[in-house]
């Protein structure tokens, strides 16, 4: 894997797995009550000045695994409608043994970089609503 500085495609991708929006312009104060979700985004793009060249070969191997568990979860959804086909028994847990494996992985990738995730992300809610995640400007 390559040690060079991330591309803007790769941080995009980096800051969606640990659920912080790409937006041109963050608002850095509380809005409707709740933080913003710039508030902690600073630590994890602060990172990417930080992080060695060989943790970056790391980082990228770490988004190629939740890119292939997504890719799995997408193929799976296919199967959901049947749970026998001709003597061959699909796994009922399927889908939720890859959202575990989602889960492991994107705690990886907090790892690689020091940081959590978004706290305020739906998904770190579990799937659920958190705070408020909106542009300003």
């Amino acid at each position: 894997m390559s040690t060079a500085d991330f591309t803007d495609e790769e941080k995009t991708e980096i800051l969606r797995f640990l659920g912080y929006p790409d937006w041109q312009s963050l608002s850095s104060s509380i809005q409707l009550g709740y933080p913003a979700a710039s508030q902690p985004m600073f630590l994890l793009v602060d990172a990417f000045h930080r992080i060695t060249p060989s943790a970056r070969a790391i980082v990228r191997r770490d988004v190629e695994e939740l890119r292939c568990i997504e890719q799995q979860m997408g193929s799976a959804r296919q199967r959901m409608r049947a749970v026998k086909l001709e003597g061959l028994e699909f796994n009922k847990t399927e889908t939720a043994q890859l959202r575990q494996e989602l889960q492991y992985w994107t705690t990886r990738l907090e790892d690689d970089f020091g940081v959590r995730r978004n706290p305020y992300s739906s998904m770190a809610q579990g799937g659920f609503p958190g705070g408020i995640n909106s542009k300003v400007g």
